[in-house]
């Protein structure tokens, strides 16, 4: 019995080992910086939503109100790109390992709640003069989270986001700068 026992157990290694080692998972095909890149953006998109929401709402100019409304629908589509993205690489929608590095998107000027509340108590050509200036700026920011990426991010689609981001809001940001003059 026991000469049997030995013998079934060299037979099941053996048919173990008949099925070659066990494939090497997959490298992943992003870095840290695509990881990083999504989730700034998306805490980039979360102020400018409701600073575009106050544009939408108190703008005096029609055209300040069509920008506000062009923007906000393209960031809400890119918000849940985004949010897609990170969640098919099973990564949170927020870093929590750097927070340091995200307060303020890593240095980046910050739309804060009392800067958005000083807006909103303005209006006329007013509000519409400092409402665009103040998206010049975060305009800008998502001008630099989007080069960080085009130098050191490694997925393509994550890349390409990057590109289309960075030339879209440089065009965009030229256009608010025609409406403040």
């Amino acid at each position: 019995m026991y000469g049997r026992r030995v013998f079934l157990a060299a037979v099941v290694l053996l048919v173990a080992g008949c099925a070659g080692p066990t494939p090497a998972a997959q490298p992943p095909s992003y870095n840290d910086t695509d990881v990083m890149f999504l989730q700034m953006m998306l805490a980039h998109h979360e102020p400018a939503a409701k600073l575009l929401a106050l544009g939408e709402k108190q703008a005096s100019a029609p055209e300040v109100t069509a920008v506000a409304t062009e923007i906000a629908t393209t960031q809400a589509a890119e918000a849940a790109t985004i949010r897609d993205r990170l969640a098919s690489w099973d990564e949170p929608l927020v870093s929590t390992a750097h927070a340091g590095l995200h307060e303020a998107h890593g240095g980046l000027p910050l739309l804060d709640d009392a800067e958005l509340l000083r807006l909103a108590g303005l209006t006329g050509g007013e509000f519409d003069t400092t409402f665009l200036t103040m998206l010049i700026g975060h305009q800008h920011g998502a001008v630099e989270l989007a080069r960080m990426e085009t130098a050191s991010g490694v997925d393509p689609p994550t890349r390409e986001l990057a590109t289309r981001t960075d030339e879209t809001v440089r065009t965009q940001i030229q256009q608010l700068l025609r409406m403040v003059s």
